[in-house]
């Protein structure tokens, strides 16, 4: 194991690694993003590492000298920071199944080997602010837990004021002292409302989240100062514990005097008299603003990270951004090597009629099993693509034109002989029409890509249900 010095703003990566070339690029490309990193050749000194360095990205091999690296990646995620941990597994395996197993075992990323810089300077710049995101959730989590943590004892001890000052009135004075610390030195805001939603008391952090003063807040009802979505509605704390209930939780968004959004936990929770009747409602307030916003900003990133993803959700194939970067791949390959290279590129006859007929949701299972009998069809060096909406493509290595039309047959005999119920009482068979070209050396692969979809709207002008190799 070798470690290097600290990175930017405390931010460690650990690569995991048995090959010491691919080992040192990667240390020097991580490094030069601003990371302090952990290099390990196993995958037992790398869960060593993992609980005493405690990083924020990992970049690991698939194959390990003692263990899959699938089954290190699971006991990363169920560890207690599994949860805030990104992980970029780099592996020479890189078939649509191999990349659905490495993503249930928790991968975030997934790059094929040879490591190229340039690819891995694009997917580290993307995990960047997921990185940074997960900090933050982190932090945020952290200082929750221990606002909360203070709050729960905080509660207790208002609780056990108010239950003595309800038992015994002799010690009511005793009670009384012990409710005025509180006030003072419980985080967040706290406040006392009666029955009718008259203020009785509250402390100096509500004042500064209400952006008011005492003489202002003096005679005024709940709603007036510190007015929610809540206010007014069934959903008012005060209202429902009127109907009985002991502890409500409540989050809510508020606009501040500079217009600025503020978000509000809110714990309340009933204030009763001696005798047990109830005189009102106590209410604490915490500001989780930062919280919120850290919570949103990661979805938001989720949501764009997800977009970078190799693999078509729906069908299980690779989608038009890993077919962009296959086909230039494979275009070289054919100029370099001399070898025959084939495109397919299909699209489902009349997709729109069936999905104005029967719905987008049977329209999705239309799709899904299309890309089953696509991925059942193929050689496992076949690069099966959705290329958007109903479309498909294929790529064939090492393949003429010819072998090409016998895959095109093979899946349009295939497809066209499965069975789809939309409905109870009715079934129906889709077809496929496909376009089939062989590369020609020298051209580029746009020009390949274009001579296919000409095909394919042949097979199509043609009577559909067919393919056309031209």
């Amino acid at each position: 194991m070798t470690e290097s010095v600290p990175g930017k703003a405390g931010r460690t990566a650990l690569i995991v690694e048995d090959d010491h070339a691919v080992c040192d690029l990667l240390q020097r490309i991580v490094e030069s993003q601003g990371y302090s990193t952990v290099v390990c050749a196993t995958g037992a000194s790398a869960q060593a590492s993992f609980t005493a360095s405690f990083p924020h990205l990992v970049l690991m091999d698939w194959m390990l000298p003692d263990m899959d690296g699938l089954e290190l990646s699971k006991t990363f995620r169920a560890s207690e920071r599994g949860k805030y941990l990104t992980i970029l597994m780099i592996s020479g395996k890189d078939s649509p199944e191999d990349i659905a197993t490495a993503i249930a075992a928790g991968v975030n990323y997934f790059m094929a080997k040879p490591v190229e810089r340039k690819v891995l300077n694009i997917w580290l710049s993307a995990a960047a602010q997921q990185v940074e995101d997960y900090r933050q959730r982190e932090e945020d989590d952290l200082a929750l837990a221990k606002i909360q943590e203070e709050l729960e004892e905080n509660n207790l001890q208002l609780e056990e004021a108010l239950g003595r000052a309800n038992a015994m009135a002799m010690e009511a004075e005793q009670a009384y002292i012990e409710i005025n610390q509180i006030f003072k030195t419980v985080a967040g805001g706290i406040l006392l409302v009666d029955t009718h939603s008259n203020l009785l008391r509250c402390n100096e952090s509500f004042l500064q989240m209400a952006g008011m003063t005492r003489e202002k807040v003096h005679d005024q009802k709940c709603y007036e100062i510190f007015h929610s979505c809540l206010c007014n509605t069934e959903a008012c704390p005060l209202a429902r514990i009127r109907k009985g209930e002991k502890r409500i939780e409540s989050e809510i968004e508020k606009v501040g005097p500079d217009g600025r959004t503020f978000y509000y936990s809110i714990i309340s929770t009933p204030f009763k008299g001696p005798s047990g009747d109830l005189l009102g409602v106590v209410e604490h307030i915490t500001d989780v603003t930062e919280r919120v916003k850290a919570e949103k900003a990661l979805a938001e990133s989720e949501h764009c990270y997800k977009e970078l993803s190799l693999v078509d959700e729906l069908t299980k194939l690779f989608n038009k951004r890993y077919f962009n970067t296959q086909l230039q791949l494979e275009v070289e390959r054919a100029n370099r090597h001399g070898h025959p290279l084939s495109l397919l590129l299909m699209d489902i006859d009349n997709f729109k009629h069936h999905n104005d007929t029967y719905g987008h949701a049977d329209g999705d299972r239309v799709l899904a099993r299309l890309g089953q009998v696509v991925t059942e069809s193929l050689r496992v060096n076949d690069v099966p693509c959705r290329y958007g909406g109903e479309e498909f493509t294929i790529i064939l290595p090492e393949t003429s034109g010819e072998q090409a039309t016998v895959v095109a047959e093979r899946i349009r005999a295939r497809f066209a002989g499965e069975i789809f119920q939309p409905t109870p009482q009715e079934t129906v068979h889709k077809t496929i029409s496909i376009g089939v070209t062989q590369y020609r050396m020298g051209e580029s692969g746009q020009n390949l890509l274009e001579r296919a979809d000409q095909n394919m709207y042949e097979a199509k002008q043609g009577g559909k249900n067919r393919y056309v190799l031209k």
